[in-house]
């Protein structure tokens, strides 16, 4: 397997300065929108269900299994969160915590730590290489792509996106970076972590049923920049047909203004998608808070 195929493409220098450039005299991206994304106060998730926390964070039970996909309950450096938690933290509990890739607004390690002291038996699902982040923690498995590890019945298997790692300036792509699928005996989810538009997706409805696709539709302008890395969401319809995916439930926007598009845009953006044309899935948008139940899917 080359990594390179799952690699993005390096952003020129030239590239940078013009976004740079951009930021500072263009009107256009300080644009705000108005509105606030919804946020539903909850609980925790029901059986066989999933809490979107904002962002890219996920809740699930899946065979009385508490997962967690990519824990950030509060900011991160530089960046403030514009949509609260839909709880208090100190009412979140896992036994299980999927990573991702490096990246900060991915692997926020206040959070984990807060999870692993309410929980010093919890296990951490990470990308290989994520030994280097937790030298002194015993309970790591580290996956290679298209590695699985079964838990209670829950077979949890590491998938590529297109994408990069790192987290300081020494470290870039030292460590694997992707998306899960986790399958019980009734449900089968992806989700795709962050991902530029590539080939992965075909690869993973090839050897998966996809009930329900937790694909990314935020933090895409400027599209000469962001293309590399983040799905906008044409590309995440696309991709959900390359997955054969049975639903789609759009996440990653609205909570974290990271790049130069307005936090309410991909949704709206995504809306007219839809009214433009039918799609052979089933399209969900869920408030941060709001309980989804996993589709029924027979593996």
């Amino acid at each position: 397997m080359k990594r390179d195929w799952y690699t993005s493409s390096k952003i020129a220098f030239y590239d940078l300065l013009r976004w740079r450039l951009d930021v500072l005299f263009s009107k256009k991206n300080k644009e705000q929108c108005k509105e606030k994304l919804a946020v539903k106060n909850a609980t925790k998730p029901q059986t066989n269900s999933a809490l979107w926390l904002g962002h890219a964070t996920l809740w699930l039970n899946l065979n009385a299994l508490n997962i967690i996909i990519d824990p950030l309950f509060g900011n991160i450096s530089f960046y403030k969160r514009f949509t609260k938690l839909p709880l208090s933290k100190e009412k979140i509990f896992s036994d299980v915590v999927l990573i991702t890739h490096s990246h900060y607004d991915h692997f926020d390690m206040p959070s984990i730590k807060f999870l692993i002291k309410k929980n010093p038996n919890l296990r951490i699902i990470a990308p290989k290489g994520f030994r280097r982040y937790f030298k002194k923690f015993p309970n790591l498995i580290e996956l290679d792509w298209w590695q699985s590890i079964d838990l209670q019945g829950v077979a949890i298997t590491f998938v590529p996106s297109l994408h990069w790692s790192n987290r300081y300036l020494l470290d870039k792509n030292k460590t694997l970076w992707g998306g899960f699928v986790i399958k019980s005996a009734k449900h089968t989810l992806y989700h795709a972590g962050d991902s530029g538009y590539g080939k992965q997706f075909s690869e993973i409805g090839k050897r998966f049923k996809i009930g329900d696709a937790f694909l990314p539709i935020g933090a895409y302008k400027p599209e000469y920049i962001m293309c590399h890395n983040h799905l906008d969401p044409q590309e995440a319809l696309m991709a959900c047909i390359d997955l054969r995916a049975q639903r789609f439930i759009p996440v990653h926007y609205g909570t974290f203004k990271l790049s130069d598009e307005s936090l309410c845009e991909p949704i709206k953006w995504l809306e007219v998608l839809l009214q433009e044309q039918n799609y052979p899935f089933e399209t969900k948008s869920f408030a941060i808070g709001e309980n989804i139940y996993l589709s029924n899917i027979s593996t």
